[in-house]
């Protein structure tokens, strides 16, 4: 007879079929950045992708509360807490850099039309250090806080672990903290240059060959929106607690002890950590803004139409009934969650424009 540590829950049958689903979704999105040469972009989906892939694995691995029929997770989970630790760090310095991109091509007074190699230099340095120094710094540094090998939960599996002194706020914990409102600056820059060049938005986006049209900038601002708006009260949160239990005074002796090498197994009861679930929900937002546009959907028709048989077939077509000589401002008329909010805002601002013409 099973005991009740051998069933499965909903969320070990849910959070690896979610985890799944959304890593497929988010492949178009991720071609398509590659495509545009969006640095920061594409290391957001893949730092998103990665995560899930271990949502997905652990959720497989250990699925139920039957710690006597673990695996240990020698090798996997050495590389995944490490990986997992990392994700934080970039996916809020991506988008940081996002932010950062979006309020300079609104620099109406800082515009270069021809930058020089110095400038080059400096846009790649800081996208380097947000996007890619972030997170290989904090695989590095975490084995000063790391006071043993990792933890391992049931249904979301390996788990970084980190002591509680205070090195761990200042070399890890605050980093996240400071992307994000780092974010959020630019966010408000973006929002005040948008209101202030209204009139001029879709010359200015023009004038900066930055390859962005107006609904891209509009989808690539409210996406990295949204996600700051999630990630900033999630990482605070994680600062207070951390923050708010005893310190203990930091000792290297003691937290690379004897027991450095221990592996702790807890089972969950079928509860699943918050950041699993919101990495899951950040996959959908990426598809829903980038997989359903129409650049998107004219991706999807060459693929298909490169299947046999696939030319034959016109549901595709029907989805997005417009041919590849659209004009730019057709464009805008996709089949998307961000076409709905553009569209909004485009409305909002022709609205301004005749009123400040009255």
């Amino acid at each position: 007879m099973a005991s009740p540590a051998d069933a499965y829950t909903p969320a070990s049958i849910a959070l690896p079929t979610l985890a799944f689903i959304t890593i497929l979704l988010d492949m178009p999105p991720l071609v398509w950045h590659i495509r545009n040469q969006n640095i920061a972009a594409c290391n957001l989906i893949i730092w998103t992708c990665i995560f899930n892939l271990c949502n997905f694995v652990n959720a497989v691995i250990w699925p139920t509360d039957n710690i006597s029929t673990w695996w240990p997770g020698y090798g996997l989970c050495d590389i995944e807490v490490k990986l997992l630790l990392a994700a934080t760090f970039a996916i809020s310095g991506s988008l940081t850099c996002i932010m950062r991109a979006l309020a300079n091509v609104l620099d109406t007074e800082h515009t270069i039309i021809a930058p020089t190699k110095e400038k080059r230099r400096l846009e790649l340095v800081v996208t380097s250090l947000l996007c890619f120094v972030g997170p290989v710094y904090v695989m590095a540094i975490h084995y000063i806080v790391q006071p043993n090998r990792y933890y391992i939960f049931a249904i979301s599996g390996c788990t970084t672990s980190l002591d509680n002194s205070w090195p761990n706020l200042v070399l890890v914990v605050i980093w996240p903290v400071i992307f994000c409102l780092a974010a959020v600056y630019y966010g408000v820059m973006v929002l005040v240059r948008m209101r202030k060049y209204r009139r001029e938005f879709s010359s200015i986006l023009t004038a900066s060959k930055s390859n962005m049209t107006q609904s891209r900038f509009l989808r690539l601002f409210l996406l990295s929106s949204v996600l700051v708006l999630v990630f900033l009260p999630l990482q605070l949160y994680v600062l207070y607690r951390n923050a708010s239990i005893p310190l203990l005074p930091y000792s290297w002796n003691e937290i690379h002890g004897y027991h450095w090498m221990d592996v702790v197994m807890l089972p969950t009861h079928g509860v699943v950590p918050l950041d699993r679930w919101i990495t899951i929900v950040l996959g959908i937002f990426i598809f829903l803004f980038f997989g359903l546009g129409s650049e998107a959907m004219k991706m999807y028709r060459k693929w298909f139409n490169k299947l046999p048989l696939g030319t034959n077939y016109i549901g595709l077509y029907s989805l997005n009934p417009v041919s590849d000589n659209r004009s730019p401002a057709a464009e805008h008329d996709s089949a998307s969650l961000a076409s709905v909010v553009f569209h909004f805002c485009k409305k909002r601002l022709s609205w301004r424009r005749s009123s400040s013409l009255l």
